[in-house]
Parts: C-alpha cells; sequence; structure tokens
C-alpha cells in the first residue's frame, strides 16, 4: 500500500463522524464497564461490536503501513486508536466477549509497538493466556524475563519441537509447535538484546520471523500472522526507544559509565528497556546544548529519569564536576536522593544525603566533599554555598525540579532571587541549568531567563497514562460521575453511583439516619467504591478535614473486609515506632493507617513524614487523604484524585497546583487511565448559586487555565511603585528614597515595607560583592539583570517597564550599600550569614553580648543543663531580632518545651505543651538554627573559633532536638529516633567531628546484634531498621573457577549456565549449544538462571571465564 493510500484511509476514518461517535460509545461504556455500573443505567448504544473489530483491524492496518514507512508519529496514532478499540469491546474483567483473550492479546502488542509500554502492560496483565504463544507473549509484555527465559528453556529442551522432529512429524498440530517455538526464539533474542545491547540477536529473530509470517500467510491463519506482524514491528521499534539504541546516539555504550548505567536500569527489579516518548524525545535539548533547556512534561512522564540522563552526561563530560538537584520540599529531595543512589551507586557515584533546613555545617561539608551529586532544598543549597565558595565553583549542572514554583509567596521570592544568583557562578563556571516541570505554559519565559535563549524548551502533553476527569455531584440523595470529553468523544455519566442508605435506628432514636448523608461521607462512599481501580488519594483544603474525612472513610470499611495487609513489614514498623514515639500509642496517625487509611498534613514533623511517605510508596493504600503539603512533594502510586474542595486555608487553589495535584493521578504501568474528580454538593443552593460553581469547576478542569509561572521579583516591585503612588509618590521619588534609604517616607506601614525590601536585599548584594572585585561599581546590573526574570516579564505589564525594573535594582543596591557601609568585608560578612540583612544588622547590634555569653559557657562545664541555659541566653537577647519572631508563637511552657527539645525527650511528651508542634517544627527544626548558623559565621569572620564552633554545634543539636553530636550522628546515619539515637549513642566513647556519619551506619550495621543487646527494645528495633534498609540487594555468589570445555568453542564463544526440569545446562544465547552437564568437578548450580552471568571463551588462555555483567551481583 502506497503512502498516499494510507494517508487517503486514515484521513476517512478519522473524519466519519458516525464512526468516531461509535468510538466514543464504546469508551463511555468501557468507563461503566469498569465501574460494574448496573446495565439498567447505560444509555441505548447503537454499538455493534463486529464492526468496532473490523475498524480496529482497519486502523491497526494503516498504523502498521505508517510504521513501516517510518512515520512513527502517524503509525503511533493509528496504531494506539486501534488498540484501544480493542480494548474498548474486550478489555473489561467483568465481560466476556468472543475471540476476547486473542483481540486483548493484539491490542496489547499494539500499545507496545507505538511506544504505549505501561498500556500494553496493564492490558495484558488482566488476561490468561490459554495458547502458548499468548502466555510467552503475555509474560513479555508482563515483562516477566525470568519467568519466560525459564518458559523457553523447556521448549528447547523438549524434543518434540526440535527441528529433527518436526521435520519427520509434520502434520497440522505441529505447525503450531513451529510458530511456538520460532516465537519462544524470537523473544529470547529480544530479552538477550536487552539484557547485552548485542544487535545481532535482533537481526536473527527479525530473519526468522519474516520467514514464520510468510508461513501464516499461506496457512491463511489471520490470528498468528497478527501476532508476528506486531513482533516484527516491535524489532523496528527497538532502533527508537531501547536503552541501547537511544542512549548510543549520544555516548559510547561501552564505555565504563553509559554501559553501568544501562545495566543498572535493565538489571533491576522491575526491568526498564525503553525510554518513555517524552523522555527520548527531549534528549536533543537536554545533552546537545551547552546553553541548557527547560522541559515540561506531565507527571509521571519520566522527568526523574531525564534528568539521571542529563547527569551521566555531564560526569562524562566533566569527572570531577559536582551537579546540584533542586528539590523544592524536603520530603521530595529526600525520595530523589534514594532513586538516584540506586542507580548511581552502580556508576561509583556518591549522591549526598543531606538532612536540615537552612544551615550548612561541617557534617555536611564532609557529605559533599564525598558527593558528585548533591540533592537539596532551596534553602540549604543557599546555606551551603554562601558557606563554600570551593564547592560552588564546582558546579557544572544545576537541575531544578518542580521548576514552575515561582511568585509571590515569600519563599518563592527568595527563591527566585537565590536562581539569579546561582545564574552568575554557574555561568562562569561553564554550566547549565535543567529545569523540570509538569505544569508550565510559559516554559519560553524561563527558556530564556536560564538559557538565555527562548529556543531551549521540550514541552510535552504525551503521559503513559490518560486523564479522565469529571465532577463528583452530590445532591442530597445520591453522587453521580459526570465526566467530561475529550476530543471527539461525548460526555458520558455513572448517575446514582452511590445512592445513600437507610442505616438502622439506634435505641430512642427517632429520626432517621441515611449514610452517605452529607458531602464528606459521599467523598468518602465515592473514594471507598473506586478503591477497586487502585488507591485513591483526597485533596482537602484545612489540616483538621483529613482526619474528619478519613473517620467517614472508616465508616464505609466493610466488618468482612480483610484486614489491609502491609506488604513492606520494615516501612509499616519504622512508621508506627515513629508515630508513637511522636504522638502516643493511641495515635489516629496509626490507627487509620492499619486500616490502609493513610493522613497528611502540615503538623506532621519530619520524624514521622519520611517513614509516612516512604510507606505511601512501598504500599497500595485504600485511600490517602491530605492537604496540598503532600500532593505537590511526594511522587504517588494512585489512580485517583477526588478534591474535597478547590480552596485552600479559605483561599481558592491556584489552577497550576491543581492540575500539579491532579496529575498524581494514574501511575506508568499500574493505570490505564488516571481519574480526576472535583466533589460538587448542589444540596440546599439555587440553580443560579449551582451553575456559577459548574463554570468555576469547568474552568479548572480546563488546562489551558493553568497559571503561568511569574515572577515574585517583579510583583515585588509593581507592589511597591503601587503602594508609592498611592502615597503620591513618583516612580522617580521612589526610586531616589530607595536609594537614599529612607523607607519611612514610602508608607506607614514601615515594616511591612521593609519586610518586603528583606526578601531580595541580601540577595542583590550577593551579586553585587560578586560583580565588584574591588570598588563599589553598578555598571554591571544593565547586562546582568536584563536577563532577569523580572525584566523578561515585565513587557507583559502596563503598570511596569523592564527600564523601571533595573532603575529600582539600582536604587536598591544604593539603598543596602548605604544602610550596611561600602567595605566588601562587611558585605562578604552578611552575604555568608544567611540572614536577610535587617535581621542581620539587628544581630550585629547584640553579637559583643551574644559572644560574651557562648564564652562564658565555654568555661563552664558544659553540662546539658549549661548547654540549655545557653540555647535560653541567646533567645533572650535576639527576641526582636525580625526573623527569630516572624513565626515564633510563643507558649507559657517555652522553657520546657525547650529543655525537653534540647534533651531528646520524645515529641509524644512534648506535644502536651501549648504551642509545641508549631515551636518544635517551625522554631526549633528551622528558624532557630538558621539564625544560630549565620551567627557563627559572623563569628568565624572575627576569628573566633572556638565560640563559632560552639554555635555551630548548637544549632544543629537544635535542629534536631539532641543532646551532643554523637546522638546526631546516630540519627543521621538512620536511626530516625530522637529517644534512641541518644540511647545507643551512650554507647560510643565521646565523640570527635572527623569520625563521619558513615563510620558510625557502618558499626552499627556490622555489630548490630552485639548493639541490639545493649539498648532498649525500641532501639533495638531501629537497629533492626537500619540494616534492612541499608542492605542493597545483592545476589552474592561464589565466582565459578576457569574451565575448559572441549571443542564447544567452535560452536560459540559464550555460554550461560541454566537448570532446565531440575537438570544443569550450558546453552548458547542462540541455542546453537544445549548440553545437559551430567558429573562435573564444577558446581554450576548457584550461577544458574541469574541474568547476566556468561561464560566467554578467551581465545588466548583457551579457557571459558565467568563474566558478570549484571551490576547487583556481587562475587564471594
Amino acid at each position: 500500500m502506497n503512502i498516499e493510500h494510507v494517508e487517503k484511509s486514515y484521513q476517512e476514518l478519522e473524519s466519519d463522524s458516525t464512526l468516531q461517535n461509535l468510538i466514543a460509545q464504546a469508551n463511555a461504556r468501557y468507563i461503566l464497564y469498569n465501574t460494574e455500573e448496573s446495565k439498567e443505567n447505560f444509555p441505548r448504544y447503537t454499538i455493534k461490536d463486529e464492526q468496532l473489530n473490523i475498524l480496529a483491524f482497519k486502523y491497526l492496518n494503516i498504523g502498521c503501513n505508517y510504521f513501516s514507512e517510518h512515520n512513527y508519529l502517524k503509525a503511533s496514532h493509528s496504531l494506539e486508536k486501534g488498540a484501544l478499540i480493542l480494548e474498548y469491546i474486550h478489555g473489561s474483567i467483568h465481560i466476556q466477549t468472543k475471540n476476547k483473550k486473542l483481540f486483548c492479546l493484539i491490542s496489547a502488542l499494539s500499545y507496545y509497538v507505538c511506544f504505549q509500554y505501561s498500556k500494553a502492560f496493564i492490558l495484558i496483565g488482566k488476561l490468561e493466556s490459554d495458547t502458548m504463544i499468548s502466555s510467552l507473549v503475555s509474560l513479555f509484555l508482563n515483562r516477566k524475563f525470568d519467568q519466560l527465559l525459564s518458559e523457553i528453556d523447556k521448549l528447547i529442551t523438549n524434543s518434540s519441537y526440535g527441528d529433527e522432529y518436526l521435520a519427520e512429524h509434520f502434520e497440522e498440530d505441529n505447525a503450531t509447535k513451529i510458530y511456538e517455538i520460532i516465537i519462544a526464539k524470537s523473544l529470547n533474542y529480544y530479552v538477550q538484546f536487552y539484557q547485552t545491547g548485542n544487535k545481532d540477536f535482533l537481526e536473527i529473530a527479525k530473519k526468522d520471523l519474516v520467514n514464520l509470517q510468510e508461513v501464516a500467510a499461506m496457512r491463511g491463519e489471520p490470528d498468528v500472522w497478527w501476532v508476528i506482524r506486531l513482533l516484527l514491528l516491535i524489532i523496528d521499534g527497538f532502533k527508537e526507544s531501547s536503552l541501547w539504541y537511544v542512549l548510543g546516539n549520544y555516548f559510547n555504550t561501552e564505555d565504563k559509565l553509559p554501559l553501568k548505567y544501562i545495566q543498572s536500569l535493565v538489571y533491576k527489579n522491575g526491568s526498564i528497556t525503553e525510554l518513555f516518548l517524552t523522555q527520548r524525545n527531549s534528549l536533543p535539548k537536554v545533552l546537545n546544548n551547552k546553553q541548557g533547556s527547560i522541559v515540561s512534561i506531565p507527571t509521571s512522564s519520566g522527568k526523574t529519569r531525564i534528568g539521571e540522563i542529563a547527569i551521566l552526561n555531564c560526569l562524562l563530560n566533566e569527572p570531577k564536576a559536582k551537579i546540584l538537584f533542586i528539590a523544592p520540599y524536603r520530603s521530595l529531595a529526600y525520595e530523589i536522593e534514594n532513586s538516584f543512589d540506586e542507580i548511581f551507586s552502580n556508576l561509583d557515584v556518591s549522591v549526598s544525603h543531606l538532612y536540615g533546613g537552612s544551615l550548612f555545617s561541617k557534617l555536611d561539608e564532609r557529605i559533599i566533599d564525598e558527593s558528585s551529586v548533591i540533592v537539596a532544598t532551596p534553602e540549604k543549597a543557599k546555606a551551603l554555598f554562601r558557606s563554600n565558595e570551593d564547592i560552588l565553583s564546582c558546579i557544572k549542572l544545576v537541575i531544578i525540579d518542580e521548576g514552575h514554583l515561582l511568585g509571590t509567596d515569600k519563599r518563592l521570592i527568595v527563591n527566585e532571587m537565590f536562581y539569579e544568583e546561582l545564574k552568575y557562578h554557574v555561568k562562569a563556571n561553564g554550566g547549565r541549568f535543567l529545569l523540570l516541570s509538569a505544569v508550565l505554559p510559559n516554559a519560553e519565559d524561563l527558556s530564556e531567563w536560564l538559557t538565555d535563549s527562548t529556543d531551549n524548551v521540550y514541552k510535552e502533553n504525551w503521559r503513559p497514562s490518560d486523564e479522565r476527569i469529571g465532577i463528583m455531584e452530590w445532591n442530597g440523595v445520591s453522587v453521580n460521575l459526570n465526566w467530561k470529553s475529550t476530543d471527539a468523544e461525548r460526555n458520558s455519566f455513572n448517575p446514582n453511583f452511590i445512592m445513600r442508605q437507610k442505616l438502622p435506628k439506634k435505641p430512642k432514636e427517632r429520626i432517621m439516619h441515611y449514610f452517605p448523608e452529607n458531602k464528606n461521607q459521599a467523598i468518602a462512599s465515592t473514594a471507598y467504591k473506586l478503591r477497586k481501580f487502585g488507591p485513591v488519594l483526597i485533596f482537602v483544603g484545612i489540616k483538621k478535614s483529613v482526619f474528619a474525612i478519613a473517620r467517614e472513610y472508616e465508616k464505609c470499611i466493610q466488618p468482612e473486609e480483610q484486614k489491609f495487609r502491609f506488604r513492606n513489614k520494615a516501612n509499616w514498623r519504622a512508621f508506627k515506632l515513629a508515630c508513637i514515639e511522636s504522638y502516643g500509642e493511641d495515635t489516629e496517625w496509626v490507627k487509620f493507617a492499619k486500616q490502609g487509611i493513610f493522613c497528611h498534613n502540615a503538623d506532621l514533623i519530619s520524624d514521622v513524614r519520611i517513614p509516612l511517605e516512604r510507606l505511601m510508596r512501598s504500599e497500595k493504600p485504600r485511600v490517602i487523604i491530605a492537604t496540598s503539603t503532600l500532593g505537590q512533594g511526594v511522587n504517588l502510586g494512585v489512580s485517583t484524585v477526588i478534591f474535597s474542595t478547590l480552596y485552600q486555608s479559605g483561599n481558592p487553589i491556584t489552577k497550576r497546583d491543581f492540575w500539579n495535584i491532579a496529575g498524581r493521578a494514574g501511575h506508568a504501568f499500574v493505570d490505564h487511565e488516571g481519574k480526576i474528580l472535583v466533589a460538587h454538593d448542589i444540596t440546599k443552593k439555587d440553580e443560579n448559586k449551582i451553575n456559577w460553581e459548574r463554570k468555576m469547576i469547568s474552568a479548572y478542569l480546563n488546562k489551558s487555565n493553568i497559571d503561568r509561572a511569574e515572577s515574585g521579583c517583579l510583583e515585588l516591585i509593581r507592589t511597591l511603585k503601587t503602594v508609592a503612588q498611592l502615597n503620591g509618590i513618583a516612580f522617580d521619588n521612589l526610586i531616589n528614597l530607595l536609594a537614599e534609604n529612607r523607607i519611612n517616607e514610602i508608607d506607614e506601614s514601615l515594616d511591612e515595607v521593609n519586610d518586603l525590601l528583606d526578601l531580595i536585599d541580601d540577595g542583590l548584594l550577593s551579586l553585587h560583592n560578586s560583580n565588584n572585585f574591588e570598588g563599589n561599581t553598578l555598571e554591571w546590573i544593565d547586562s546582568y539583570f536584563t536577563k532577569s526574570l523580572a525584566y523578561i516579564q515585565a513587557q507583559y505589564y502596563e503598570d511596569i517597564t523592564g527600564d523601571e525594573v533595573l532603575d529600582f535594582i539600582k536604587a536598591r543596591i544604593k539603598g543596602i550599600t548605604k544602610k550596611v557601609g561600602i567595605e566588601k568585608s562587611i558585605w562578604e560578612s552578611i552575604v555568608s550569614s544567611g540572614i536577610p540583612i535587617n535581621s542581620d544588622l539587628q544581630i550585629d547590634e547584640k553579637l559583643s553580648e551574644i559572644i560574651s555569653i557562648v564564652q562564658s559557657y565555654i568555661v563552664s562545664d558544659k553540662t546539658l543543663e549549661e548547654r540549655i541555659s545557653l540555647l535560653e541566653n541567646i533567645e533572650d537577647v535576639i527576641r526582636d531580632v525580625n526573623i527569630y519572631k516572624e513565626k515564633f508563637e510563643d507558649s507559657v511552657d517555652i522553657k520546657e518545651i525547650r529543655k525537653k527539645w534540647l534533651s531528646g525527650i520524645s515529641m509524644s511528651d512534648i506535644v502536651q505543651h501549648e504551642n509545641a508542634v508549631n515551636i518544635v517544627t517551625q522554631h526549633y527544626s528551622f528558624n532557630m538554627p538558621w539564625v544560630l548558623n549565620g551567627i557563627s559565621k559572623k563569628m568565624k569572620k572575627q576569628n573566633l573559633i572556638e565560640e563559632a564552633d560552639t554555635i555551630e554545634e548548637l544549632a544543629i543539636l537544635v535542629e534536631l532536638g539532641l543532646p551532643n553530636i554523637k546522638s546526631v550522628k546516630i540519627y543521621q546515619a538512620g536511626i530516625r529516633s530522637r529517644i534512641s539515637a541518644y540511647e545507643i549513642a551512650n554507647l560510643y566513647d565521646d565523640d570527635l567531628w572527623e569520625k563521619s556519619i558513615r563510620t558510625y551506619k557502618q558499626d552499627l550495621i556490622d555489630h548490630a546484634d552485639y548493639y541490639k543487646n545493649q539498648v532498649s527494645e525500641n532501639a533495638a528495633l531501629w537497629i533492626d531498621l537500619l540494616v534492612r534498609f541499608s542492605k542493597r540487594k545483592f545476589i552474592k555468589i561464589k565466582k565459578v573457577p576457569n574451565f575448559r570445555y572441549g571443542k564447544v568453542h567452535k560452536r560459540t564463544k559464550r555460554l550461560m549456565a541454566r537448570i532446565i526440569n531440575d537438570k544443569q545446562y550450558l546453552v548458547s544465547p542462540n541455542f546453537s549449544v544445549i548440553n545437559e552437564i551430567g558429573e562435573s568437578d564444577i558446581d554450576f548450580s548457584k550461577v544458574s538462571n541469574i541474568n547476566g552471568i556468561y561464560f566467554d571463551y578467551d581465545e588466548d588462555d583457551k579457557l571459558w571465564k565467568i563474566t558478570c555483567m549484571n551490576p547487583y551481583v556481587v562475587f564471594t
């Protein structure tokens, strides 16, 4: 079929509204099948399955023809549509159709051909195979390669599948065996290619399958012909998507780092053999562009893998470089660290494990020195680089995750200013930026900002799972699910998805009650019913709503249901222990989690949040109920997201945040589609109100309305300009006031204006310091800040110009230097402290008093009580410093809270006191260490080394709430319990700074049994968990000695040890040698059936020698 005819056929199908309507009906019906809707509620469909089967194969045929012409984009569209139609008809597990298994097999293969690996995996996982061919193909699509190879082994050693037998006994039944053995061998070649990168295997498979397809055509067997046709196209697809081919376009895959990287992915549990469409299409921008790049692709489309490949590329080009990966939240930083460490440890590339907020200590410095990849929050990164210019000079690549997080929030303005500062140093190093985001409608602005060009953008809406969006309407009697249409579909509905039920009357109860009878109960009931598709995330707007909905969901769980079982017992124990220590034995966090109801909000302290989020990733909970603190911070495997509200703490959630949370629905290789529902309560409302609310929900569900990523610094400048104008001050006069530092004349609310300026002042001073090796010139501003985000985006506003932005910056820097002085040493002191300038100057005024307090402590006995007094005395001195009092909530129990926190007393004891949670999480865990760290830096500048070290140590202890550095190191080694860390630390002699966290960790692991006998039961459990979490999953085997093996080397140069039907074999990868091993001096059993273990013939030594390609295997 020539390409013109193919194109014409495709357009005819696409433009036929009747056919497209039939497909839409099939899609709508498929949703109803999968929600087990009663057929009584089905609309009157006009679908005929036989007609749709024919239509599906028309699309498949067109797609195959496009594929043969290497037009992969159109091929993918056509093949996916054909696969979808077949799935709509035959894919639901709740219906039986004619030839269901065959059609689903062809649908799954078609998905694979058009690079929809996730959909192929999910669909084939629903089926039970009834033939040998479908069984083998299913194992391949399910990525169960070990099981597939085992089944193939049985076939190749079965004499009835041998060439001689089949030639002598060629009958109708044996024709099937020919199909089976050739397809089996071809699938073996696919797997061998995956594991070795040897492209010869694909050529052998292609040759065999082409011949087999001719046989199927001659015999008139369309079912097997289609299977073979699609298997052949998969070979061509490998050249577009496999790791070996794609990465081979950019790297020499025989070099150590690329080779180890591919092997680490291929041989890991849940083998990764191809890259998603988004991943491979982004690489030309990410790898070939020295300016940097912006990648905007949906959640679950593979952003982290793109980051990995960028890191690999950087280390190949600059082996001594350091890479900074900025994650916006500590929880996400923790997740990224573990993800990177799993892969990069095999490449001997060290990934940092930094903890804490805004301080950088000696402990961190040692970790950074040992690491090539630094994962940190913006606050931690800023503290790091302000403290150590040597590290800053080594940064060659900065990856910013969730890069859309810009705006008017104070934290986001500070981060934007830090990125402006970071940009100067990275460019000076010859480095570049890679910004990753799932929701970035104006990626070009950020590209111009970070890469100096709007062209360095890769944007794609493709994702491995589809999205289904709709409204969950509660009318007081029932819940109706109204699904919104996309493209040619028509809207579909699940009417009466939930119907309220009468509840039995309680004694003396007169009024009849129902369930559900309010919005929260309706949401809980809907989430409970949707659990059959997979975990559900319910977003709530305020913290107290988390447990409120959890209590309603608990009522939905039926008594006869099986108890929720945790797959990872270690993760569950870690969470449970942390909860009990933090909140007590009867905490609702544990009570609900036991039932598969996972709760999350901002009140969680770090000791509980980290194990909870790890538990969420390892389990399949019934439901997760959370505020946005979880939805935007952690990758979740949820199938459905339900928004209980579109408000957050009383304010409308931004559309960008809405889609960032909604994007969590639908997980690759788990969900064919993610479902997104917004709850709408229409009870006791008039029609106008209902219609207004529907319109508002529809606006959120329209992705084109996603908010732009906008400069918070620009908004700050616009706000000050507006404030000045309201007070009758022209912009020129505002500039003069800023330059003269006469802030009080801008507005009566002096503190508010100063607070705004404080967000950017230290960043401006840092840049001014970097651009003035000597002197105090402003000439650098025009060339530098014309590339700032604020300047770039000024063009979109009528009330501000780019030149006014520059004038503002110049004036503000004049005002800053007027305020702090023009000596460079003062600038450097302020910059290195990392504290906002106004607070820094306030501390300067009190520094001599603080130094005196510290010196008195130094000559004391330095007991715990004296250290607590030291902290109290410093707090008393700095109580009126801006950053101290900004988030501080006082308490009548502050002395008791301080004492217990620094003594390592359990949080369950501390939380009994007034405002204790806020004081611990905001003040002691974050703000106070930041202040102390700044004070320490100031002391160092004055060469007060002992005083500086004392305050630095105090900052570390205050941040974690522990009495000494030993216990801090034990805690950071992995004993994530303050009580147990302190208890275990007492087993060690006094600590030296030089003794690393890694040293303690390894000692605890190596001598775990000894230490467990010395400590309490809980501490022993934490040691057990440390050992469990620290053990990388290696296969340990004894190395097989070199051996001779007759003249086998003349037939093959490589052998594999296999145990087949309880017998030992040595076989070649292409099955030219299949030898059973009888009695032998060599024991091959320990290395048999382990992927990546081979025996290669050494021509020089005339010996067979073991080779290991699997990085997860170690020889003992």
